[in-house]
């Protein structure tokens, strides 16, 4: 921190970096789980434990609970030294009385998180406090951007030649757990594991054993949420007036952010009652078929059985503007439950992207510039799906061009913006026009109707001649549905029977 800082009244912005990476480093459910326990709240637990070093005195002079306490206290009382105004999209925003303490607490944070994690970084920027909120936000995002863009990623030392090493992380062995032997990152995510959950949890979620123990890591991010805030705190629009002041401007902030985290969460919650509704029709089991990695603000991740996967992305996406003015989009990768889950989160992020792409060109805005929930999906059987556009290219395309529609349009109950009539062309409804006719046929025909889209034009025509002449639905005329057809082939063995999985007539959801 600066020197001319010490003394004066700070405004800090904390950020830990790498967590997803972190969360999904290791094949084993215990970590993955361990580790999603071990970031959760792990800027707000650094806090309080800096607080509980404290005499008790003094430990009134320091809030934490941002959710709940005065959100002007640190504005009246000069005796407050240090304020949680709000944490929202993963960043924490502290305002400090005095400089030097907060290079104190910045320096406890970073071992914080360090002891905790092993591996991940704390990235902090701060800048003197005005008394124009509007100023002072814009100029710690722009700072934050500034401080990630040079900041090297620091990592522990790695192994000597003369050492055992953990065959994923690179780190050295320190720890045996039942005749096994982990790092130190290893063990401190698996200490994290709550007392009450069966390791295998992810084995109890898939259908078949070997080749077919098939999982699904869904990926869901809130639309425009910086955009939003913008809008709300700078004044833009009809709705809004430009947020000047500390008092008011925090005080929206955390009405905003709390929003956002009950909205997204109170869906999140809906979705898993659906996948509960659901599971009994994919597995007789009475263990839960998916399970919750992260639900933080507006980001989310969950695992699940890959028959669950796509029926719950479309709930929560059809079902997250219903009471609100938000908006999502998903992404889903298939998976063989060998496959490396940091690079199976890898494609369910880019095809999250991929959606948001879509959602975010003009053409497919509604009338007052809205983009609406899209959702994209992916079959992870080679790892350079990693890399998902470029495979794409190379795979999804024939001499009769790409065979792939998706990223799809989820339609909201509530359609104040006229995204439907937008984006009708992308709608999941011709999925589900088609998913019927192709679930129908045999599968030895359906397999074949999908090489032969792969294998161009000619090989396609030929087939689809063959499917009309034995009476296998209207094929032809609706040849340009093709990329549709394939879609629907390539995951035929994960949809669902029974038609819409996000219907309004289900009266256990109404």
């Amino acid at each position: 921190m600066r020197e001319e800082l010490l003394d004066k009244e700070v405004l800090a912005m904390y950020d830990v970096r790498g967590i997803q990476s972190y969360i999904f480093k290791t094949n084993k459910a215990k970590e993955i789980i361990g580790a999603s326990v071990l970031v959760a709240n792990i800027i707000t637990d650094g806090l309080e434990k800096y607080k509980k070093e404290l005499d008790t005195a003094e430990q009134s002079h320091y809030m934490t609970d941002w959710q709940n306490d005065d959100p002007t206290a640190f504005l009246k009382d000069l005796s407050i030294e240090m304020q949680v105004m709000f944490i929202g999209g993963g960043n924490a925003y502290v305002l400090f009385r005095h400089g030097a303490v907060c290079q104190k607490i910045n320096r406890f944070l970073a071992k914080h998180v360090l002891d905790e994690t092993y591996s991940l970084n704390l990235a902090v920027a701060v800048i003197e406090k005005t008394e124009s909120y509007n100023k002072d936000y814009n100029h710690i995002n722009d700072e934050m951007r500034r401080i990630k863009a040079y900041m090297p990623l620091a990592q522990p030392v790695g192994a000597m030649p003369f050492m055992a090493v953990d065959s994923i992380t690179g780190y050295p062995i320190t720890y045996m757990e039942n005749n096994k032997y982990y790092c130190t990152e290893s063990k401190l995510k698996r200490q994290a594991f709550p007392k009450d959950e069966r390791e295998k949890v992810f084995d109890d979620m898939v259908t078949g054993k070997g080749d077919n123990s098939l999982l699904a890591v869904c990926h869901i991010d809130g639309n425009s949420m910086g955009k939003r805030i913008k809008k709300i705190m700078g004044g833009e629009g009809k709705k809004h007036k430009t947020i000047e002041f500390y008092g008011e401007a925090v005080r929206t902030m955390r009405g905003l952010s709390k929003e956002i985290a009950e909205t997204f969460r109170d869906t999140f919650d809906h979705m898993t009652e659906y996948m509960d509704y659901l599971s009994p029709q994919v597995k007789k089991t009475q263990h839960k078929l998916y399970r919750e990695i992260i639900v933080a603000g507006d980001d989310i991740t969950f695992v699940c059985n890959p028959k669950l996967a796509i029926p719950a992305v479309r709930y929560f996406l059809g079902n997250i503007g219903n009471d609100s003015e938000y908006s999502a989009c998903g992404g889903i990768a298939f998976f063989n439950s060998h496959f490396p889950f940091s690079d199976a989160y890898q494609v369910a992020e880019e095809c999250c992207g991929s959606a948001k792409k879509r959602a975010k060109q003009k053409e497919n805005h509604g009338v007052d510039d809205e983009i609406g929930n899209f959702f994209d999906y992916q079959m992870c059987s080679n790892i350079r799906a990693a890399n998902l556009s470029a495979y794409r290219d190379r795979q999804y395309r024939s001499d009769a061009g790409s065979f792939m529609a998706r990223p799809y349009y989820v339609p909201a109950k509530n359609d104040r913006y006229r995204l439907n009539q937008k984006n009708q062309r992308y709608s999941i409804c011709h999925f589900d026009e088609w998913k019927g006719q192709i679930l129908s046929m045999p599968r030895s025909k359906a397999k074949q109707l999908r090489d032969a889209i792969t294998m161009g034009k000619n090989a396609m025509d030929e087939y689809v001649s063959f499917l009309e002449s034995r009476g296998y639905g209207s094929y032809r005329a609706n040849i340009d549905q093709y990329p549709v057809w394939y879609d629907v082939l390539e995951v035929m063995d994960l949809v669902m029977e029974g038609g819409n999985e996000n219907e309004d007539n289900d009266q256990a959801f109404k």
